[in-house]
């Protein structure tokens, strides 16, 4: 697994894309900004590219606007994605991957802070997945987590998948 953001240069990322070094890599892949979005494009037809995105970021990426998460997610796989995570704030974050849409709501927090949720977010569904979670548990470990980052108190986050 290789985590990748928008920081590293167009370029470098246009050339991981397309390099046989990562044409197996399991391409775990942020913008670490909505203005750094649009730099991702190249990496949205890597063959095992997972991109982690919020829906300002996914509609930056395609070009187009949307309004959840689910839109954006089939907006990215239509573009080319073999899987994406979009989140939507407080609103249901999506996972589209081969043969699987789910959506899935993140328990109501109160927000004490933002900054660095998208990293934990992204993080505890690697780590989720690598311990072997299927996509909706790993979705819902991390929602989890990013909804007791957000408020600083550990949270619940019943079994409720929306689709």
């Amino acid at each position: 697994v290789a985590a990748l953001d928008g920081n590293l240069t167009e370029e470098l990322l246009g050339s991981i894309a397309i390099s046989p070094l990562f044409a197996n890599a399991d391409l775990r892949v942020a913008p670490a900004s909505p203005g750094k979005a649009e730099r991702l494009r190249p990496l949205l037809r890597h063959p095992r590219a997972t991109l982690y995105v919020n829906v300002e970021e996914a509609s930056l990426i395609c070009n187009a606007r949307y309004d959840a998460a689910g839109q954006a997610a089939d907006g990215l796989i239509g573009r080319g994605a073999r899987r994406v995570l979009v989140t939507d704030g407080p609103n249901p974050a999506a996972y589209r991957g081969p043969g699987v849409a789910i959506a899935e709501a993140p328990p109501p927090v109160h927000q004490a802070r933002v900054t660095g949720a998208g990293d934990t977010f992204m993080a505890a569904h690697i780590a989720a997945e690598m311990a072997g979670s299927k996509p909706a548990d790993a979705l819902r470990t991390a929602l989890k987590a990013a909804a007791t980052y957000v408020s600083g108190v550990d949270v619940d986050v019943p079994a409720r998948t929306l689709s």
